[in-house]
Parts: C-alpha cells; structure tokens; sequence
C-alpha cells in the first residue's frame, strides 16, 4: 500500500495567548512567527527542515496542559544536545537532565504554557 503522507507539516500545540507563547518562543528558542492570524488566534513557527510549530490559543475556559501527563509532544533535532541544553539554561529555561538512550541523546523542557518539548541528537555508531 502506498503511504498518504510523506511528512508532518505542522505540530499544534495548545497555548494560553497565543502572542505571549510566540515571544517565549521566539526569545527562548530562536524560533520567529512567519504567519499570524489574529481572528483564529495561532500563530506558525517554521522550522529548518519544512515542518513548523502552530501555537493555537486555547478557548477561553479550556484545560491548561498538565506538565505530568503522557501525551503527543514535539521533538526538536539538534546537533548537539548537550550545548543547546547549557543554552536553554542560560536563556532562564527549566530542562530536565541530559538521558542517553538507545543511540539518542535527548532532554526535556517546558514552554511557559506548560507543554512538553523535547530536543534529541542521534548519536554517531560507536559514541
């Protein structure tokens, strides 16, 4: 069978203000908004690779992400995981501890909604 999709294009992640998410983002990350759209409140991050990030402003009265519980979450690629940890430090982010794992090596952060992230390097054979 052939596949329908070749790739992802766009992660939505559920935030509180929708321009508020997009500064942190921005200033934390280095990732700048390319479209923004006002009335739908979400604004699209892209990223180096083709995908993009679309911050989507929850509704009013919506659940805020609860930082504990398992769910989808995106995972940023990086060269090198350990220097953009020591840089997510410095810019006043909380990250979780550097983990190797099976050929990766990876942690996770929280933006100031609450949403889980992740960064992950794939390691050499052999390191």
């Amino acid at each position: 069978m052939t596949a329908l999709f070749d790739r992802i294009d766009t992660f939505v992640l559920p935030v509180a203000d929708y321009q508020a998410a997009a500064d942190w983002y921005a200033a934390k990350l280095g990732l700048q908004a390319t479209y923004v759209d006002a009335g739908e409140c979400l604004a699209v991050l892209p990223l180096a690779q083709g995908a993009s990030l679309t911050l989507w402003q929850r509704k009013a009265g919506g659940p805020a992400p609860d930082p504990h519980a398992q769910g989808a979450f995106p995972i940023f690629a990086t060269a090198d995981a350990a220097a953009a940890c020591a840089t997510l430090k410095r810019r006043g982010v909380r990250v979780g501890e550097l983990e190797r794992g099976d050929g990766v090596l990876y942690f996770r952060f929280h933006d100031a909604d609450g949403n889980c992230l992740e960064a992950c390097q794939v390691l050499q054979p052999g390191a």
